[in-house]
């Protein structure tokens, strides 16, 4: 009957549940690893603590608290009794382990097995004093599965009765098993959320064993690890200059982060300090516009100069590396704060996980690992990383920067608060201000090309720049050129043959006297497609003055269309948030 079932086990294959009449311990049966199976027990029979009473205990103890082995339920020898488990089936009075037929407030006994003791409790431990916890109990991996009030916990994978974002894939390192109460978000114990839906979630009732300052881990004073929950120094301002507010003070900013709460903290003066698990140590400004800030001109305690030998294979999206840094040298933010954004991972996507702060690429980005950073004003950057084929490369590349950035600038508007141009020193994001660009009959926004647009060769498209007329006049005057596209491999026939012109690039001109020239740099290149014009390409810089033979170099804004998509939603979310 499926109601005496003590454990099952998912068939991924073939997606059936298969219910079983027995656990790990019983007699003859042996527990092994098979890839496609999930095992689920029943922890009334395989866990050694109780929760209340112990009334529906169905462990193995079989020794009273003193030791003495149990009698048998089913014995009459050398006590009489009335407990019977032919008429208690219910109370699972299976050989001589410690019960609680009758739901008494001492807990799970026995008769003895010594005639001259009838009967003793068994001493089973409270699950709430299983496992002690430590500080606020974030390390916290004990079998507490009830909450203060007795209310059965959630499951972490379940999102019933509860939706909630602390699924264990996105928190692999904070112990998210089953049902167990934790405390994955640094609140002021472990907690869970509960099985009644009016209840979302309550703290957990945990033994303390330690009220000391140990935290376990080496302080740091004049730069932090990991993130920083082990610094100790005494940076008390912003980066900004703004001084921080005091842990024990609730002015001007209202919080509960104060040393009686978190004693392990150090929560000192105002000191820069991490709390909650945060990506690096942080505070509460005096500022009353300014609720926190991080302290990010806190240096990171150096391990060794490994950055430069790491690298990557195609894409990245398999790169597994312990880079957590961008190539501007910002810290890295947590992934678990972003995660919701990747929630349909395909599988080679899940393959890889998004993992504290560390450089990964599960978009599939063609331009390699990236990170979410902890300034607030570069949403994400990409990493201080090369592909690992340039690394083995013999021959040193010298080719131009060519990666289009996103800044505020006289350039060619596509956006009404964005503008493109060709940049070498400026991060994927960064925008000061958001003061849209006023649009009017000589000022409008362009078309950007699709991923994988291509120009056909010998099509005429107009260059448009500010740039040297030699003398030709115009002189401070916008002017535009028709030139002709080339190919990519006549192009780099043309320039040099050690030096191919990669898909990140187009090519167009090659006729003397008309082509790109000095300050024409980062002005764009525009098709006509039907009643549209497309933004092709953004100029770089070459070799020469609209020379014969030598086509223009202009980036392939086709090639990074999704990066430039990508920017544009984080822009729109950052705009929201201010």
């Amino acid at each position: 009957p499926v109601c005496f079932y003590r454990a099952f086990f998912f068939d991924h294959q073939n997606r059936k549940c298969h219910l079983l009449p027995f656990d790990r311990f019983m007699d003859g049966v042996q527990k092994e690893h098979r890839v496609n199976f999930d095992l689920y027990e029943k922890k009334d029979y395989v866990r050694e603590c109780i929760i209340g009473s112990g009334v529906n205990y169905k462990g193995r103890r079989a020794v009273t608290k003193a030791k003495i082995p149990c009698q048998s339920w089913t014995e009459s020898f050398p006590h009489e009794h009335t407990f019977q488990p032919a008429r208690l089936g219910k109370k699972d009075l299976r050989g001589n382990f410690c019960r609680n037929p009758k739901n008494e407030s001492s807990g799970p006994w026995c008769f003895t097995t010594d005639p001259e003791v009838r009967h003793q409790e068994c001493g089973l431990p409270q699950c709430s004093q299983a496992e002690c916890m430590r500080c606020n109990g974030e390390d916290y991996k004990g079998p507490m599965d009830h909450t203060e009030t007795g209310k059965e916990c959630q499951r972490w994978d379940s999102s019933k009765p509860h939706r909630h974002p602390y699924q264990p894939k996105k928190y692999p390192d904070k112990g998210l098993n089953d049902n167990y109460c934790r405390n994955p978000n640094n609140r002021l114990r472990p907690w869970c959320f509960t099985m009644d839906p009016l209840t979302p979630w309550e703290y957990c009732n945990i033994s303390v064993c330690d009220p000391g300052n140990d935290t376990g881990v080496e302080a740091t004073r004049s730069c932090f690890r990991e993130q920083g929950q082990s610094y100790r120094g005494t940076v008390s301002v912003t980066p900004s200059g703004v001084t921080c507010q005091r842990w024990d003070s609730q002015f001007p900013h209202n919080h509960s982060y104060s040393p009686q709460n978190y004693k392990c903290k150090d929560l000192t003066e105002n000191y820069c300090r991490n709390p909650d698990g945060a990506e690096i140590p942080w505070c509460f400004t005096v500022d009353p516009n300014q609720r926190r800030a991080f302290c990010t001109h806190i240096p990171r305690c150096e391990m060794g100069n490994t950055d430069a030998e790491d690298c990557y294979e195609d894409n990245g999206e398999n790169y597994t590396g312990n880079l957590s840094k961008t190539r501007s040298g910002i810290l890295c933010g947590l992934w678990a704060n972003h995660t919701y954004r990747y929630s349909k991972p395909t599988r080679s996507q899940a393959s890889v996980a998004l993992e504290k702060n560390l450089c990964r690429n599960p978009d599939k980005d063609k331009h390699g690992p990236w990170c979410h950073t902890t300034d607030p004003s570069i949403p994400w950057d990409y990493c201080k990383l090369k592909r690992c084929e340039y690394l083995r490369s013999s021959t040193r590349r010298t080719g131009l920067a060519s990666r289009a950035g996103l800044i505020m600038n006289e350039s060619l508007c596509i956006h009404s608060c964005v503008c493109l141009c060709i940049c070498v020193c400026v991060s994927s994001f960064y925008v000061p201000t958001f003061r849209p660009a006023p649009l009017s009959e000589h000022a409008f926004t362009i078309q950007l090309p699709v991923a994988g647009c291509g120009v056909a060769e010998g099509t005429n498209c107009l260059m448009y720049g500010w740039g040297e007329t030699k003398g030709t006049g115009y002189e401070g005057a916008l002017k535009a050129v028709s030139l002709p596209m080339v190919s990519n491999d006549r192009c780099s026939e043309l320039h040099d043959k050690n030096l191919p012109i990669t898909e990140s690039k187009v090519c167009a001109g090659g006729r003397k006297d008309q082509g790109v020239c000095e300050r024409d740099y980062g002005g764009p290149l525009v098709c006509q497609e039907r009643e549209s014009k497309v933004i092709v390409g953004v100029s770089i810089h070459g070799r020469g003055c609209a020379l014969a033979q030598r086509p223009a170099i202009f980036v392939n804004v086709a090639f990074y269309s999704g990066w430039i998509h990508k920017v544009f939603r984080h822009y729109s979310m950052l705009e929201k948030s201010y």
